[in-house]
């Protein structure tokens, strides 16, 4: 299942897309860390995108990039670094809200809880 998420801010030249590493983590879940398996999984999810007759565009802009032309290798490689950095440092930044919680940290936390979650 796909989930659109706003990304805040801009990325800077260089910097992993955000929103495109969620996006492919949710999609491959825990066949990020195997570059084979993720593009297996990615390739079963474009094509059951496509078997539903639905455009790629139109589930997600980001999608049209990921499937066919080879894209699901490319897009699968090096994946695991990115969801271990994600993880390694939302868990230090989680770490410092946990010594004095407060509402407007757990709404914050929320998104990145979810993503970890996936």
């Amino acid at each position: 299942r796909a989930v659109k998420r706003q990304v805040s801010g801009t990325q800077g030249a260089g910097a992993p897309d955000e929103e495109e590493v969620r996006l492919l983590a949710l999609i491959v879940k825990s066949s990020h860390s195997d570059d084979t398996e993720c593009k297996k999984k990615l390739e079963e999810y474009c094509k059951a995108l496509t078997d539903a007759k639905l455009k790629l565009k139109n589930v997600h802009n980001k999608l049209k990039d990921f499937c066919g032309n080879g894209n699901e290798e490319k897009k699968c490689k090096g994946l695991k670094d990115k969801v271990k950095a994600k993880c390694t440092e939302f868990k230090g930044k989680l770490g410092k809200n946990l010594a004095s919680p407060s509402d407007k940290d757990c709404k914050e936390n929320e998104r990145q809880c979810l993503f970890l979650e996936g």
